[in-house]
């Protein structure tokens, strides 16, 4: 008669790790989309573009410390902040295991300065379609890349693209902001009525055109936006 099999304790060596933020901004400039990176002054990835971010405090929350390093790192204040995905292969960062959660925020146009610290050695808006090639710090062109696809398939259900506007805006410059990040041009009268008919806009005042006409401008209805995003509204183009 065989003997039981004596059960062996499994063991895993439990790693100490580190948990950061790291976010992608984007900007709408001059009729186009930007993201702000950093070149890192320090080892690792020296000389390496980066995103702002870093370790989160012991008294903070995740996004009170993306807030907190998006100021300090870049000097930059953002309204619209989404949580994007949590980052933590085992080689991300060769100094230690380390855990990133991804974020990516929206801000409409600026003309503040990007600011840097000691840890960098400057700051530089970069085109969507124009990112580093190569050169990278840790996984930052995988983090931007997927804030990027999140984007456009969030903007095709959901006006987030508004926050990337000043509060009153035109039609035409809201259907920019969709061409731009979709990649390609939207027919315009179906995007118009489309648009007009979700009720979301409601008319602010006219501004004289070079066309002659004056351009109607609206704002946006946030409040009644969240009445119908609570009865299952989908705000498709």
């Amino acid at each position: 008669m065989a003997s039981p099999k004596k059960k062996t304790k499994q063991t895993s060596r439990l790693s100490k790790f580190v948990v950061s933020v790291d976010c992608v901004i984007f900007g709408y400039i001059n009729n186009a989309i930007y993201v702000p990176l950093l070149m890192r002054a320090l080892e690792p990835y020296e000389d390496c573009w980066s995103l702002p971010g870093g370790p989160i405090l012991d008294h903070e929350t995740p996004k009170q410390a993306c807030l907190r390093k998006l100021e300090e790192d870049i000097g930059l204040k953002v309204e619209y902040l989404e949580q994007l995905y949590t980052f933590g292969e085992p080689d991300r960062d060769p100094r230690e295991r380390a855990f990133s959660i991804g974020y990516f925020a929206l801000i409409e146009e600026t003309d503040r300065p990007l600011i840097w610290g000691s840890d960098s050695r400057t700051a530089q808006w970069f085109h969507i379609d124009k990112l580093p090639e190569g050169q990278w710090a840790f996984d930052h062109q995988k983090i931007v890349e997927m804030a990027l696809n999140r984007l456009r398939g969030k903007l095709s259900y959901e006006p987030i693209g508004l926050s990337l506007l000043p509060e009153e805006f035109s039609l035409s410059e809201l259907k920019t902001i969709y061409d731009v990040i979709l990649g390609k041009e939207l027919d315009r009268r179906n995007f118009y009525k489309k648009i007009k008919s979700t009720g979301l806009l409601i008319p602010t005042k006219t501004v004289p055109s070079t066309r002659g006409k004056p351009t109607q401008l609206y704002r946006f209805d946030q409040e009644q936006y969240a009445k119908l995003k609570e009865e299952g509204f989908s705000f498709e183009v």
